[in-house]
C-alpha cells in the first residue's frame, strides 16, 4: 500500500523530470562536498593530537584497512612538508571552501525543488477546478461545498508536503546516506556493518508509530470539511440567521464541530510530533552503541582505527542522522498526504458530463419533442413520469404546477444538465443525447430565479466567455434587457466590477443583467426558470418588459410562478406529481375548470 502511494504521489511531479534531475545532481554535489568538508577535519585533528606523527611508508591498496594506513601516511607527509601551523591553515581553508561549495550546491538543489512543488500544486488545483466544471449538476446536489473547498485547500497543501517528502526520499536522502556510508566503510568496515545491523531495528520501531497516522489525518480533514461547510452556509445565510435570531444556535453548532476538529487534530499532532523525538532518541542509542563498539575495536583488536579517524567517523555518521530522521518524517507525511490524495481523487474520479459522440447540434428549424420521458435523481423515486410534449419553433410554452411537480427538472433535461432515465428528447428529429454538449447549449439562453453574477465587470458578466462579442452587440443585449441605463450610470460604466455575486446591484438589476447575458448569445431557444418570482412589483415590471422583448421571435420555455405573466403563452403545461395533468392555452384551461383554474383562482384571491 505504501509503495503504491509513494509512486502515486511521485507521479504528480513526472512532467518536471528535468528539474528533478537537476535537484538530484545538486544533491550529489552537496553530499560529496559535505563528506569532503568533514574529511578535512581528520588531518586537522591529526596535527593537534600527534604533534610529531610517525611516518611509516605504506603502499596504496583497495583493501579498506590498508587504505586507511596509506591515507594516514599521505597526511603525515603533507604535515611534514608544510609544517604543523601552515598545515592547520591549509586544512582550515580547505574546510571553508568545501562548506562553501556544499551550501552553494544545497541552494541550487532547493532552487529546483521550489519550482517542482509550486508547479505540482498549481497543476492539482487546475485539475480539480477544471474537473469540477465538467461534473453534472446532481454531483453538487449531493456534496457539501465546504467539503469541496476543504479538498481544494487543506488536502492540496497536505499533498504538497507529502510530495516534498517523497521527492526527498527518492532524490535526496539516498544520496545523503550512500555517499557518507561509502566513506564509513572505507574508514572501518567492521564498525559500519555493526551500524547497519542496529539502524533497521530503530527504523522498525519508528514505522510502527506511523500506521495509525493516516486514519487520524483523514478524520481530521473530514472534520475540517464540516467546519468549512458550516462556515460557508453561515456566510451565505447571514441575513436569515440575523432575522430569526439564530446566532446562538449557530454558535453552538459551530463550537461542537470546531471542538470535534480540535480533538482530532490534537490526536493527529501528538502522533505526528512523536516522529522527531522518537527518531532522535533511537539515534542516540545507535550513537552510544557505536562508541562502545569503536572503543572495543581500538582497545581490543589490531584495527588501524586512530582517534582522529574515529572522530571523523562519528562526524560523518552524524550526517546520516538528518536524512534518516527525514525519512521517518517523510513516512509520516506520506500517511497524511495519502489520506488527502484519496480525498482529491474522489473528486477527480467523479463521472463528468457525457459527450457521447460529439455531433454538432442542428440549426433549430421546427420542433423540440419530448417522447415518453421519465427521470429520477439517482436511486430516488421518479420525478418525471412518461412526459410527451411538442414545442414548436417560435412558441412560448409555460410550465406551471405546485412546488415539486417537476417543472425545473423538465427544463434542465433539455440542455442536458441531467441525463435521461428513459425516453428521448429530440430537436428537429435529432436526439440531444448524441449532440456535442457545448453545441447543444449554445442554442439556449437560460435565466434562472437566482440571478448568478460573478466578481467581474459588467461587460464580462454579459459576455460570459464570449470574447468575440462586439461592443455594439453587448450594448444592444443590455438595451433589450432594460439594463443599459443603470449600467451606464455605474462608476466605470460597463467596466465596473459588480462585486461578489453581483452584490453591488439590486435584485432587479441583477436579474436584468442575467437576461442581457442570455440575449447576448442570440439563442433560438430561451429557458426562463421563475425569472421574476423573487422580485418586488416595480422590479418585476421592468424585468417582465425585458422578458417580453427577449421572447419575441424566440422559442421560449417559461417556468412560471406568477400565472399572470404567462396568460399569452401559446401553450401552458400543468405538471402534477411528475405527470402532465393538463395542456392548452390560458383560455382553454380556464374553461376546463381543473388544476390550472384552481391555481389562477388561488393567486387571484391572494
Amino acid at each position: 500500500m505504501a509503495l503504491i502511494k509513494f509512486q502515486d504521489i511521485l507521479k504528480l511531479a513526472k512532467p518536471y523530470r528535468p528539474q528533478l534531475y537537476k535537484f538530484l545532481s545538486f544533491n550529489i554535489l552537496t553530499s560529496i562536498f559535505n563528506v569532503v568538508s568533514i574529511g578535512m577535519v581528520i588531518p586537522f585533528l591529526k596535527v593537534i593530537f600527534r604533534k610529531n606523527p610517525e611516518i611509516i611508508p605504506t603502499e596504496f591498496s583497495y583493501n579498506p584497512v590498508e587504505f586507511i594506513s596509506f591515507l594516514d601516511y599521505k597526511i603525515s607527509l603533507v604535515i611534514q612538508d608544510l609544517g604543523q601551523f601552515n598545515a592547520l591553515i591549509y586544512f582550515s581553508g580547505g574546510i571553508i571552501i568545501a562548506f562553501f561549495l556544499k551550501n552553494i550546491s544545497l541552494y541550487f538543489s532547493f532552487f529546483n525543488l521550489a519550482f517542482v512543488r509550486s508547479a505540482v500544486v498549481r497543476d492539482i488545483r487546475e485539475r480539480i477546478y477544471n474537473h469540477i466544471l465538467k461534473l453534472p449538476l446532481n454531483y453538487f446536489n449531493k456534496e457539501k461545498r465546504g467539503d469541496t473547498l476543504s479538498r481544494f485547500t487543506n488536502d492540496v497543501k497536505e499533498v504538497e508536503w507529502s510530495l516534498l517528502g517523497v521527492i526527498e526520499l527518492y532524490f535526496k536522502h539516498p544520496v545523503a546516506i550512500m555517499i557518507p556510508l561509502v566513506s564509513l566503510f572505507v574508514i572501518s568496515y567492521q564498525l559500519t556493518f555493526f551500524v547497519l545491523i542496529v539502524l533497521p531495528i530503530s527504523g522498525y520501531l519508528i514505522s510502527r508509530v506511523g500506521k495509525r497516522l493516516k486514519n487520524a489525518a483523514q478524520a481530521g480533514q473530514e472534520k475540517m470539511a464540516e467546519v468549512l461547510s458550516h462556515l460557508e452556509e453561515s456566510l451565505h445565510g447571514i441575513k436569515i440567521i440575523k432575522a430569526f435570531g439564530a446566532g446562538k444556535n449557530k454558535e453552538e453548532r459551530f463550537k461542537a464541530l470546531n471542538d470535534d476538529h480540535f480533538i482530532q487534530m490534537v490526536k493527529l499532532h501528538r502522533k505526528e510530533f512523536l516522529a522527531s523525538p522518537l527518531s532522535e532518541f533511537m539515534a542516540s542509542l545507535v550513537m552510544s552503541a557505536i562508541l562502545v563498539f569503536s572503543g572495543y575495536l581500538i582497545l581490543k583488536t589490531d584495527s588501524p582505527l586512530q582517534p582522529e579517524f574515529l572522530i571523523g567517523y562519528i562526524a560523518m555518521f552524524s550526517q546520516l542522522i538528518p536524512p534518516a530522521k527525514a525519512i521517518s518524517e517523510a513516512f509520516f507525511r506520506l500517511k497524511k498526504g495519502a489520506a488527502s490524495l484519496d480525498r482529491i481523487n474522489e473528486i477527480l474520479a467523479a463521472e463528468v458530463e457525457k459527450d457521447r459522440s460529439g455531433l454538432p447540434a442542428p440549426v433549430f428549424a421546427s420542433t423540440i419533442k419530448l417522447n415518453d420521458v421519465s427521470f429520477a435523481y439517482g436511486d430516488g423515486p421518479l420525478v418525471l413520469k412518461n412526459i410527451s410534449l411538442t414545442i414548436n419553433k417560435g412558441d412560448t410554452v409555460a410550465l406551471v404546477g405546485s412546488s415539486g411537480g417537476g417543472k425545473s427538472t423538465l427544463a434542465d433535461l433539455i440542455p442536458r444538465f441531467h441525463e435521461l432515465g428513459s425516453g428521448t428528447i429530440t430537436i428537429d428529429g435529432q436526439d440531444i443525447s448524441k449532440m456535442e454538449l457545448n453545441s447543444l447549449r449554445a442554442m439556449m439562453g437560460i435565466v434562472t430565479q437566482d440571478a448568478i453574477l460573478f466578481n467581474d465587470t459588467a461587460a464580462n458578466n454579459i459576455k460570459m466567455g464570449d470574447f468575440y462579442l462586439s461592443g455594439d452587440q453587448l450594448i444592444n443585449a443590455a438595451k433589450v434587457a432594460n439594463a443599459h441605463e443603470f449600467v451606464r450610470e455605474l462608476p466605470e460604466s460597463y467596466n465596473t466590477n459588480l462585486g461578489e455575486k453581483g452584490m453591488n446591484l439590486s435584485g432587479g438589476q441583477r436579474q436584468r443583467m442575467s437576461i442581457a447575458r442570455a440575449v447576448a448569445k442570440e439563442p433560438p431557444i430561451l429557458i426562463l426558470d421563475e425569472a421574476t418570482s423573487a422580485l418586488d412589483t416595480e422590479s418585476e415590471k421592468m424585468v417582465q418588459e425585458a422578458l417580453e422583448k427577449v421572447m419575441q421571435n424566440r422559442t421560449s420555455i417559461v417556468i412560471a410562478h406568477r400565472l399572470s405573466t404567462i396568460q399569452n403563452a401559446h401553450k401552458i403545461v400543468v405538471l402534477d406529481k411528475g405527470e402532465i395533468a393538463e395542456e392548452g392555452t390560458h383560455t382553454e384551461l380556464i374553461a376546463k375548470g381543473g388544476i390550472y383554474k384552481k391555481l389562477v383562482d388561488l393567486q387571484t384571491f391572494e
